[in-house]
């Protein structure tokens, strides 16, 4: 009876050990496509958005690793010039708070609409791979790289990082 008793307690702890395993694997991966998704619709913003510029508008609003401003580009008049947007779009990253921010904001400084998207880990803004980006640099590669890496954790303790990169050739030179 004993050992009985003993093999289907063992059996039982073995199931139940297995099924917490399982249990723990399955958030992961559901937190990890999350966060997966998250990083890919932040990426994707900001990539939509900055193809709508040049490289000019980029380069005189003071372009570092951390902060990007540009007039989107709306068409072309009559002799060939750009016609620029009203207003500015703005992406600041703040390492303190793990935040990026986009702001689009008037002629005059107003800030006319916000998002915020958090848990950020790193400065988004690359001339090339590994380089943070400079005031005249996009100039010399006509690119901007964009990383966007997001944390999040797993049952409050374990932590998931999610990076990903898209390198975007300025076409409204």
């Amino acid at each position: 009876m004993l050992v009985t008793t003993f093999l289907l307690l063992t059996v039982i702890s073995t199931l139940f050990l297995t099924l917490t395993k399982g249990e723990l694997f399955n958030d992961i991966t559901s937190q990890k496509v999350d966060l997966q998704a998250k990083v890919r619709r932040i990426l994707d913003w900001v990539v939509k958005d900055v193809r709508q510029t040049n490289l000019i508008q980029i380069n005189t609003n003071s372009p570092s690793a951390d902060y990007i401003k540009f007039k989107p580009v709306t068409g072309i008049n009559g002799t060939g010039d750009y016609t620029l947007s009203t207003n500015y779009i703005e992406y600041s990253y703040d390492a303190a708070s793990d935040t990026l921010t986009r702001n689009e904001v008037d002629d005059g400084g107003t800030v006319l609409n916000s998002w915020f998207f958090d848990n950020i880990t790193q400065s988004p803004f690359y001339s090339d791979a590994g380089v943070p980006l400079a005031a005249g640099a996009i100039l010399t590669s006509k690119k901007l790289v964009i990383v966007i890496s997001g944390q999040d954790q797993v049952r409050g303790s374990l932590p998931l990082t999610v990076s990903l990169t898209a390198e975007v050739k300025i076409r409204n030179e």
